[in-house]
């Protein structure tokens, strides 16, 4: 008995010994501890020394040197108020999500602050900043838990006055969970942390934002949105967008400490975090919301099936992170750093991005130092750009109309070849056509191609017209801002449909003044009607694009005004000699 008892205590020792050497107390990350959080897809084949750590279903009994938490909540559920100059923000003590977030500086169509939380999130499931961990039954349990919740004033040291709300829980047998934000006067930048530990061993958290993130407003249909809720990241200085409905299955952003920022965005608004220096990784996932029905009610099969949504989940790693939630106006956004004013998508091409980023600051520096406007000031800017191409423009112009004066000439002698050989259907008949047409045009010294070469030099333009149009689509700076009149916001269309009439009057008008009485039919035809359809087209574009094009239109009546009085005197200086 005793040689047993003694080999029972030396197994004791060993087993004691090897637990201590297998299961190390861990270091707080204020230690110096490895940074494990934030980690979102399976790493490389790695040493045990970086391994995952044991789920909590899995791990073994705490040991005496990691003792069990206190028991940390709160005894009924509530929301707490953050408001700072930019932003009211309205937060739940279950599971320390967000339950509002309203812009200031910016009203909807009831010239309420603007809300960006989508509506469905209104249910307590789907709100956004969930916690999102490898284990779902234990993401699943905080994001329901109610949390304890502590508010303190930052103090004067920090800069600019605020405040920190901390959202705490523990179960009391060793998971705690803890959410910090700080808000701060003037800024658009909340502070960030996130701790997750399972008996003092850290978990890799991540933060979520969606599903789905829009601009909410009572009339979506007033405004024309390109889209909304897709997921954009900056990977290394690549920024990537996702649009809902384009991925089949979860997309890993890896933890190679690339990752500057990632979230949602519509055209005018974003939620991004900004992870800390470190290794910081994101999951975007792809779900359908299913609206809920009282009573448990099947759905209607004639119901339209819902859209999909995305959810961002950006890992915070121990340094913390910071989140953006707000416009994406960009010179606010190049002075927050981290190459944010990518946000804006001006295009994604780079010749095209370029022109319209530079032409949005000239439209921006217009604004500022000439006309307080951004009507007026899209005008001054299109007047710009015409002077800025008149030459191209007045070259192009006089060899099309030149080329229209010579056809009207020689006009009657094709259409005497075109009767000529009006009932010879083969193609030896149509050759002969062409070969005595061709001769026609040598002798008559007429290049039926040379109104190509005064298009040619339009092409030039093309990618300024685009960038023009990218450029006013994505502009948060023209979103609520006035024109005169009935023209309250430039984002959204004509309510009386004023300009866009005009912009076809003055095309039908542009049109006229270039078209001489030679040439097909059918293609005169077509020309008319062209004002007719980019009419109905303007319709119901924003304002701000309609009046470019229109102010574009008229410079190009009083140029092609110069250009018939010049082609004009041609005719007559030649008919005199």
């Amino acid at each position: 008995m005793e040689k047993r008892a003694v080999i029972a205590i030396a197994l004791s020792f060993v087993v004691l010994l090897g637990w201590y050497w297998l299961f190390p107390a861990p270091k707080s990350p204020s230690q110096g501890g490895p940074p494990v959080a934030g980690r979102t897809v399976p790493a490389p084949p790695a040493s045990p020394a970086t391994a995952k750590p044991a789920e909590p279903a899995t791990v073994e009994p705490a040991s005496q040197s990691v003792p069990a938490s206190q028991p940390v909540a709160a005894e009924k559920a509530e929301t707490v108020q953050a408001e700072t100059d930019a932003c009211v923000v309205v937060l739940t003590n279950k599971g320390g999500r967000v339950v509002s977030w309203r812009l200031k500086g910016y009203s909807d169509s009831t010239g309420q602050p603007l809300e960006l939380v989508p509506g469905f999130a209104e249910r307590e499931d789907l709100l956004p900043f969930a916690l999102d961990l490898d284990d779902p039954a234990l993401a699943k349990t905080l994001n329901g838990a109610l949390f304890h919740v502590e508010r303190t004033p930052l103090p004067a040291s920090s800069g600019a006055p605020g405040e920190r709300i901390r959202f705490s829980w523990a179960d009391g047998k060793g998971i705690e969970a803890e959410k910090v934000l700080v808000f701060r006067k003037g800024d658009y930048l909340v502070d960030l942390s996130i701790n997750v530990s399972d008996r003092g061993r850290p978990l890799p958290a991540r933060v979520t934002w969606g599903p789905g993130f829009e601009a909410r407003e009572p009339s979506q249909a007033s405004r024309q949105l390109h889209y909304t809720g897709q997921a954009v990241f900056d990977l290394g200085g690549a920024v990537t967008r996702t649009a809902r409905g384009r991925i089949k299955q979860d997309l890993a952003i890896p933890e190679t400490g690339a990752l500057r920022w990632a979230g949602l965005e519509e055209q005018f608004f974003a939620a991004l975090v900004l992870p800390a220096a470190g290794r910081a990784g994101a999951v975007i996932r792809q779900i359908v919301v299913v609206p809920e029905r009282p009573g448990g009610a099947a759905a209607d099969a004639k119901e339209p099936k819902p859209e999909p949504q995305l959810t961002v989940a950006v890992g915070v790693p121990p340094g913390g992170a910071r989140l953006y939630v707000g416009p994406k106006k960009y010179t606010l956004l190049r002075k927050l750093g981290s190459d944010l004013d990518a946000v804006v998508w001006f295009s994604s091409y780079s010749l095209i991005y370029g022109l319209a980023k530079y032409l949005f600051l000239a439209l921006l520096w217009i604004h500022d130092h000439v006309a307080p406007n951004y009507g007026l000031a899209i005008i001054l800017a299109t007047v710009a750009l015409r002077l800025l191409f008149f030459p191209l423009n007045q070259y192009s112009m006089v060899n099309m109309r030149k080329m229209q004066t010579q056809m009207q000439r020689i006009q009657p002698k094709i259409n005497a070849i075109k009767a000529k050989y009006k009932k010879m259907k083969d193609a030896q008949g149509r050759g002969k056509m062409n070969e005595e047409m061709m001769a026609l045009y040598k002798k008559e010294g007429v290049n039926p191609m040379g109104g190509m070469s005064g298009c040619l030099p339009m092409l030039v333009q093309f990618p300024i017209l685009i960038a023009f149009y990218n450029m006013l689509t994505v502009a948060v700076e023209l979103r609520g801002a006035p024109f005169v009149g009935w023209i309250g916001d430039l984002t959204l269309k004509d309510p009386f449909y004023v300009t866009p009439i005009l912009m076809g009057a003055t095309m039908f008008l542009q049109q006229k003044m270039t078209t001489t009485k030679a040439g097909d039919p059918m293609q005169q035809r077509m020309m008319t009607m062209m004002p007719v359809v980019f009419t109905v087209m303007f319709l119901n574009l924003p304002s701000g694009l309609v009046l470019y094009w229109f102010v574009n239109n008229v410079l190009g009546i009083g140029q092609q005004w110069l250009v018939n009085r010049h082609i004009g005197r041609l005719e007559a200086a030649a008919q005199e000699a």
